[in-house]
């Protein structure tokens, strides 16, 4: 068409070679994308590439725009029933439903749905350690949730900054905008969104995580008064680890450090080696030169060495099969 623009559509099947209807398909493509115009009864005609591509443009441009008005129209919705849920779960004074969530997947898709609800403000304590590996997706998380203007305030031990990685992570924390501060003891771990929704770890057996998800004032403003306590008892990041003079990290590797704290908590083996995704023997050999550096003869004479030299700090109730940090 192009060298000939006087050609006529039934002209085209016989200079091409095409059977009538992959004729009809092709200018029908052609048509779609901007390259061929009807130009009368039985014509058509050739539009530049330039403009063809300049009208495929506007055309992405209007469905983005349309796409973006369609998402505000979208979050507005949500955000109302969001506001309608927690007015009901206030106006329930009598009731304090709970849920008790059962395996890790299920906990981190209630914990991501309680992240995008979240309004006012996300209260935790983490009495566990840190998993280098998770840290980044937990960022991520929690940024989209501060950006939000959702405050977040968290209180992790002490011990967790006595370590690269877990001293890097409450750093990165701390530079989204969340409110952190460190304690020798946390009793449980916690988690509580906008005052109508909490999180507290829950007996699991041997093979899954559990996790019991409160709803309503009742418990959740009980669980706010036991956070708080703690929040005014804690001491802020850079009170404990001004950038001159920090503290010396022990001499033990991430890793290393990562088995010591989940063998202070109690952990079998098997639930070692699954959070850290090696295998039994591998964990041996890792248990095996920690207790080298500690000159222990046991586990229990491992864990007593520690304290001693203050790589570790208490936590009532730690425990791994808990939800994960928001």
């Amino acid at each position: 068409m192009l060298k000939e623009p006087s050609l006529e559509l039934r002209e085209l099947g016989e200079r091409t070679s095409l059977e009538p209807d992959a004729c009809r398909e092709a200018t029908d493509l052609l048509r779609e994308v901007g390259l061929l115009t009807d130009a009368g009864p039985g014509r058509l005609a050739t539009v530049s590439t330039e403009k063809a591509l300049a009208r495929l443009a506007l055309q992405a441009e209007e469905s983005a725009d349309m796409w973006l008005a369609d998402t505000v129209r979208l979050r507005k919705a949500i955000r109302l029933l969001c506001t309608e849920l927690a007015d009901q779960y206030h106006d329930q004074r009598s009731l304090a439903p709970a849920e008790l969530i059962i395996g890790m997947d299920r906990i981190s898709e209630v914990l991501e749905d309680s992240s995008e609800i979240a309004v006012n403000e996300v209260l935790s304590m983490q009495p566990g350690p840190v998993i280098e590996s998770r840290t980044p997706d937990r960022i991520n998380r929690n940024e989209r949730v501060i950006k939000r203007g959702v405050a977040m305030r968290t209180i992790h031990l002490a011990s967790t900054s006595r370590i690269p990685h877990g001293l890097r992570y409450l750093r990165e924390l701390q530079a989204i905008g969340a409110e952190i501060r460190l304690a020798h003891t946390i009793p449980f771990r916690l988690i509580v969104v906008d005052d109508v929704m909490a999180f507290t770890p829950a007996p699991g057996n041997e093979d899954q995580a559990a996790a019991l998800v409160t709803r309503g004032p009742l418990i959740t403003h009980l669980l706010r008064r036991v956070f708080e306590h703690c929040w005014h008892s804690a001491t802020p990041l850079d009170s404990m680890h001004p950038d001159s003079g920090r503290e010396q990290a022990p001499p033990l590797d991430t890793q290393q450090f990562t088995v010591l704290q989940m063998l202070n908590a109690g952990l079998k083996d098997e639930a070692i080696a699954r959070e850290l995704g090696v295998s039994i023997r591998t964990l041996r050999r890792i248990t095996a030169d920690l207790m080298d550096k500690l000159n222990a003869t046991s586990r229990f004479q491992a864990g007593v060495r520690a304290h001693e030299l203050g790589w570790l700090d208490h936590s009532a109730g730690t425990t791994a099969k808990s939800p994960s940090e928001m």
